[in-house]
C-alpha cells in the first residue's frame, strides 16, 4: 500500500451497505426537522442513470482572473507588482489553486554579450507546496530557471538580486520570460491553514541588461503603471462528461469522469475542471439536524507533482463555497470503489441553509496526470446522496491529513 493510498484511506468516512437499494426504496422523504428516533432518511439521490439531471461542468481556467496587479502595499519603492489579495486577511495573502503569470515583454537582446534578467522581490507562500517560478523560453518552450521561491523570504524583507540574476545566454532571442505562481488545493490564507504576510509574491525593478556592456534593454520600475502583463494560462478545456461502460461505474453503467477519451490512461495538463451538483432544497433542515453527504468516488491520481482533486460545498445556493479538503490517490483497479471510493461528510455544522450543492474539482499540472489503468486515469463520481441521520459522521480535516506527510 502506497503512502498516497493510505492518505486516501484516511479521508474515507463511510461505506455503502449491501442493503442500499432496499434502503433507498424505503427511505422517508423528510419534510420537517424532527428526526426523533427515525432511521436515516435519504432526501436526495442520484445514481447518474438519468442523464445529466441538473449537474453542470465548468472549466475554471476559462473564467480565471489574474491576481498580479500594481500595488503599493509593503512596497520596495512606491509601486510594485503583487500576486496577492486582501480578500482573506488584513496582512494580505493568496488563495488555493491559483495559477498566475506576469509576462515580461518580448525583448531583442541579440546585441548583448552576457544577457541577464534581474529584479527585486519578496515572497511568502507555503513551504514546499506553493511556488513562484522564473520561466524563460528555450528552444520554444518555457523552462523554469529556479526551483521555485517558497516559504518566507530570508529576513522577511525585499531582496535585490542586483547584477547577479538569471543568465539568459541559452535563451531564445528575442527573449521571452515570465514569473509564474502556482498554489495547491489547500493551506493558504484562503483556508487559514497558512497565514502569509503579503503573500504570495511581489516583484519590482524588473530589468533585462548586458552584464558587461551595461546596456539596459528593458526596465519596469512599475512607477508609470507597469510594463509587464498580468495573465493566466490559456483555457485548458472541460473534460468532465458522463461515460456508459460497465467498468468503471459503481452502479453500472453510467458515471461521471474527468478524463480524456483520446487517451484513457493519461489526463491532459493544466486542468482545473469542476463538476457541480444540482441545487437541493435544505431550507427545512433545522440547525439541530444531522445531514450527511455520501458519494462513490474512484481515483487514479498517482503522480507527485501536485495533481489533486478538491471537494467543496455550498449551503446558500453558491454565494459562499466551503472547501472540505484536497486529496490525491490511486486505486489502481477497474472497479476501485467501495472501501477506497465512498466517503461520507457531516454537513451539520453548515446548517441551517437554503440550497445545497456539491463541487468536485480536478487539477493537473503542466505535466498532466498519469499513467493510470486503461479507462481509469483521473477521477470518477457515481452514486451521490444526502441523508438526514442521527449519528454524525466525522468531518475530515485537510490540515490534519496534510500534517501526516510533511
Amino acid at each position: 500500500m502506497t503512502v498516497r493510498t493510505v492518505l486516501v484511506a484516511l479521508v474515507v468516512m463511510a461505506l455503502l451497505s449491501p442493503g442500499l437499494t432496499a434502503k433507498l426504496q424505503e427511505a422517508e422523504i423528510v419534510g420537517d426537522s424532527d428526526i426523533g428516533s427515525r432511521p436515516p432518511a435519504i432526501f436526495w439521490f442520484d445514481n447518474m442513470e438519468s442523464g445529466v439531471n441538473g449537474w453542470t461542468t465548468v472549466d475554471e481556467t476559462a473564467i480565471a482572473i489574474p491576481h498580479f496587479h500594481v500595488d503599493t502595499y509593503m512596497a520596495y519603492d512606491a509601486n510594485h507588482w503583487w500576486c496577492g489579495s486582501f480578500a482573506y486577511d488584513i496582512n494580505g495573502g493568496y488563495g488555493n489553486s491559483w495559477t498566475d503569470l506576469l509576462v515580461i515583454p518580448t525583448t531583442d537582446m541579440s546585441a548583448a554579450s552576457y544577457p541577464i534578467l534581474t529584479f527585486v522581490h519578496y515572497f511568502d507562500s507555503e513551504p514546499g507546496y506553493d511556488f513562484t517560478y522564473v520561466d524563460v523560453k528555450i528552444s520554444g518552450i518555457f523552462v523554469a530557471q529556479n526551483a521555485g521561491y517558497n516559504g518566507q523570504i530570508p529576513g522577511g524583507t525585499w531582496v535585490d538580486l542586483g547584477a547577479y540574476g538569471f543568465i539568459l545566454a541559452g535563451a531564445d532571442n528575442p527573449v521571452e520570460a515570465r514569473f509564474r505562481f502556482a498554489s495547491d488545493g489547500a493551506w493558504s490564507d484562503e483556508d487559514g491553514d497558512y497565514d502569509s504576510v503579503g503573500g504570495a509574491y511581489m516583484v519590482d525593478n524588473v530589468k533585462l541588461f548586458d552584464f558587461y556592456g551595461g546596456t539596459v534593454y528593458f526596465l519596469d520600475d512599475v512607477e508609470s503603471g507597469g510594463l509587464c502583463t498580468p495573465s493566466v494560462p490559456a483555457a485548458s478545456g472541460d473534460y468532465w462528461h458522463q461515460i456508459t461502460r460497465l467498468c468503471p461505474a459503481y452502479s453500472d453503467p453510467t458515471s461521471w469522469w474527468c478524463g480524456d477519451d483520446a487517451d484513457t490512461s493519461l489526463i491532459p495538463p493544466d486542468l482545473c475542471n469542476s463538476l457541480i451538483s444540482p441545487q437541493v432544497d435544505i431550507s427545512y433542515l433545522a440547525p439541530a439536524s444531522t445531514c450527511t453527504l455520501f458519494f462513490a468516488l474512484h481515483a487514479e491520481v498517482p503522480t507527485v507533482d501536485n495533481d489533486y482533486w478538491t471537494e467543496s460545498i455550498t449551503t446558500d445556493g453558491g454565494t459562499t463555497w466551503y472547501g472540505l479538503g484536497a486529496w490525491w490517490g490511486d486505486f489502481e483497479q477497474c472497479d476501485g470503489w467501495g472501501l477506497n471510493g465512498l466517503s461520507g461528510i457531516d454537513l451539520t455544522s453548515f446548517l441551517p441553509g437554503t440550497f445545497f450543492q456539491f463541487k468536485l474539482t480536478f487539477n493537473t499540472t503542466d505535466n498532466g496526470c498519469g499513467p493510470g489503468a486503461a479507462g481509469g486515469a483521473g477521477i470518477m463520481l457515481d452514486d451521490t446522496w444526502l441523508e438526514e441521520t442521527e449519528i454524525p459522521v466525522e468531518r475530515s480535516s485537510w490540515g490534519l491529513i496534510k500534517s501526516f506527510y510533511r
